[in-house]
């Protein structure tokens, strides 16, 4: 099994049981801004100590400094967007529509990168694609149309494009600088970000046990996204984006199946088929390497 594909699927593992964490930030009406503030800004401090005493410097320091901002001003966008769709739609439809992200991200590889698809590899790609519509049909089954869900897919769309940018930066970073230090700035600016945005978070007037609620998700957030972060970059560093992209896309199953545990969300006999190409495709995408 090639080294990249291993951290791809570490990745999709940790990286969906974060995501899975939006759903319980969303039921659990915590406040988005101080969620999303309170993860970023742990990842910023875990990350930065572990340059420190791993000794790791900050080399090529104004191409780190482009890339991590760049990639905090998209991530953070699609951070936000995600969470507030989810309060606007069932998991079982936001997260594989946002994830059809990967095709902005395919493409821009192929166009961009120079990178090429074997015929087992384009299978893989078709059969993600395809998982991730059959489980989309929820929404068509569940009658959506209302207000509320207009308001949900723009939030979706607005996290499709960022998360798409997003990974397309995190590819440069993974091959030119220091993948700790990334992190650790990238996550800087985050933090920076979301306060920016929203300075009312810390008001006296909120709820203290929401708040509570909040902080703790977003702490729960930071230690599983920096450990799935790392293995992210750690694949990009050696494997194709197009590949690596389209593997931690489908993190949106392990959400999925997670929230249906939870919160007992109806998946159809449609969405279980698209879970089985899900599979189907992990074992596709990794052909020829």
């Amino acid at each position: 099994m090639p080294e990249w594909y291993s951290f791809a699927l570490a990745s999709l593992l940790l990286i969906g049981t974060q995501r899975f964490l939006y759903k319980v930030a969303a039921a659990k009406d915590a406040s988005t801004p101080l969620t999303t503030f309170t993860f970023m800004a742990s990842v910023a401090l875990m990350s930065g100590l572990l340059v420190a005493l791993s000794g790791g410097g900050f080399a090529a320091p104004l191409p780190l400094v482009l890339i991590a901002l760049a990639n905090s001003l998209t991530f953070s966008v699609a951070t936000m967007a995600h969470i507030q769709s989810l309060k606007h739609l069932p998991a079982s439809l936001a997260y594989p529509l946002i994830r059809l992200n990967i095709l902005v991200v395919v493409f821009f590889s192929l166009l961009f990168l120079g990178e090429r698809l074997n015929a087992w590899q384009w299978l893989g790609v078709a059969a993600a694609l395809a998982a991730m519509l059959l489980l989309s049909r929820q929404w068509v089954q569940d009658g959506g149309g209302s207000g509320d869900r207009r308001k949900g897919l723009l939030l979706v769309g607005l996290a499709m494009l960022s998360g798409a940018l997003s990974s397309i930066t995190c590819k440069y970073a993974a091959v030119s600088v220091n993948t700790l230090a990334f992190i650790g700035l990238s996550y800087c600016f985050s933090t920076l970000f979301v306060l920016a945005v929203s300075p009312g978070m810390f008001r006296a007037g909120t709820n203290p046990g929401r708040r509570l609620t909040a902080v703790g998700i977003g702490l729960a957030m930071g230690a599983i996204n920096l450990a799935g972060f790392y293995a992210f970059l750690k694949a990009l560093s050696s494997g194709p984006l197009s590949l690596v992209a389209s593997i931690n896309g489908l993190h949106f199953m392990v959400a999925v199946l997670l929230a249906r545990l939870v919160y007992r969300e109806r998946i159809t006999r449609m969405a279980g088929l698209g879970l089985a190409l899900t599979v189907a495709s992990l074992v596709l995408l990794r052909g020829g390497s």
